[in-house]
């Protein structure tokens, strides 16, 4: 997760996975995705030595460190990394304040 000066972003790694396998959800600052993964059953006449692969439902959530507009959070898969973006809300952006000379 990072945090810029107009949006959190939050970014998680799932290969082998759709974007349809894939769900995520806001519920006040708490951002959650979650997901399954299918073991997939391979017939060979091979014995296998070592498998790498996990499988079976997951889910992370994140408690996000300034408030967000939810109308406006957008979410990108591309080559299995899961991109959430979460504009600030208006008031959590800060303000400058000048100072006036007398």
């Amino acid at each position: 997760m990072t945090e810029g000066k107009e949006a959190i972003t939050v970014k998680a790694e799932l290969p082998g996975l759709e974007p349809k396998e894939i769900a995520v959800s806001l519920e006040g600052d708490l951002l959650t995705i979650k997901g399954e993964k299918e073991q997939k059953k391979e017939e060979k006449d091979e014995r296998q030595h070592r498998v790498e692969r996990s499988w079976g439902a997951f889910m992370r959530s994140v408690r996000l460190p300034a408030p967000v507009d939810g109308s406006k959070v957008t979410a990108t898969f591309k080559n299995g990394v899961v991109t959430v973006t979460l504009p600030k809300a208006p008031g959590a952006k800060g303000t400058t304040i000048p100072i006036k000379a007398e």
